[in-house]
């Protein structure tokens, strides 16, 4: 059966897509371990392909852990390289562990006067791009322009978890800050046959209709990625029955509306994990 037909998913679903977009993930070897004194190694990269290092690493600087007991843990071994980066994580504690990327650290530094902003309008019926700062879009009178819209980034998540032993929540627990995913089911508790249930949230509420995409990991040894893109439903909920074991990769998209210096906007905010799927 293609994967575009294997994962079921309360919401609407859009299609599939066959473009490579650069992605960027964490990936550890394993993500459900028992006993005591336990490693995982990881590896962190923006590519083309899952889970295949081909464009450019994610800064070890900008790697961040949490314990079990949501204490920060200290990453081991960490090389930065051309295309990847790579680190290891001792388990001491029993539990969960969830291992992410700061805030903003993972895009290029950006210098004074680059675009932040992107924009469209309407100008002799053909729809013309914009791109500027906060100081242009004033400077520029773009509020004036035909059907002007712009688009800001409200913020990205990128995350990965990894269980010890019994498996806890304390990392899981929702901020009410920014996008978040509320696990109804727990990260490393993903079996194939079995349904996982994810309720996006976003400021600590339910983002309905929003954008949801899956794709199973080794999409270089596939003719098309199979990118299954789908919505939450009206509680922000997205329910998924696994098709097979291995590696998959979520990214969640949600926008709120305002205004920026009296411009309406579009504030978009992406969530990226990536989960290990078990055989039953």
């Amino acid at each position: 059966m293609k994967s575009n037909r294997l994962l079921l998913l309360a919401g609407l679903v859009l299609g599939t897509s066959a473009l490579h977009a650069h992605r960027v993930w964490i990936l550890p070897s394993m993500t459900v371990l028992s006993g005591t004194d336990q490693w995982v190694s990881f590896e962190a990269a923006v590519s083309n392909n899952l889970f295949f290092p081909n464009h450019r690493p994610v800064p070890i600087e900008a790697i961040e852990v949490r314990g079990p007991d949501g204490a920060p843990v200290a990453v081991q071994n960490a090389v930065g390289g051309q295309v990847r980066s790579s680190f290891e994580l001792q388990l001491k504690t029993q539990g969960t562990y969830a291992i992410s990327l700061k805030p903003g650290i993972v895009r290029r530094p950006t210098s004074p006067g680059d675009p932040t902003l992107f924009g469209s309008y309407e100008k002799d019926g053909k729809t013309e791009r914009w791109r500027g700062t906060p100081e242009s879009l004033v400077a520029e009178g773009m509020a004036k322009k035909q059907g002007f819209k712009l688009r800001e980034s409200g913020g990205r998540h990128v995350v990965t978890f990894v269980t010890c032993g019994k498996p806890s929540d304390t990392v899981l627990k929702a901020s009410g800050k920014g996008i978040e995913i509320e696990y109804l089911t727990h990260p490393n508790d993903l079996f194939v046959g079995e349904a996982a249930r994810f309720r996006l949230l976003l400021d600590g509420k339910p983002a309905a209709n929003a954008e949801v995409t899956v794709v199973r990991g080794d999409d270089r040894y596939r003719d098309e990625a199979g990118d299954v893109n789908l919505r939450t439903d009206k509680a922000g909920i997205v329910q998924i029955k696994w098709p097979q074991a291995g590696r998959y990769w979520l990214e969640a998209n949600a926008t709120t509306a305002g205004t920026l210096h009296g411009v309406p906007s579009e504030k978009s905010f992406t969530y990226i994990a990536t989960f290990e799927v078990l055989p039953d």
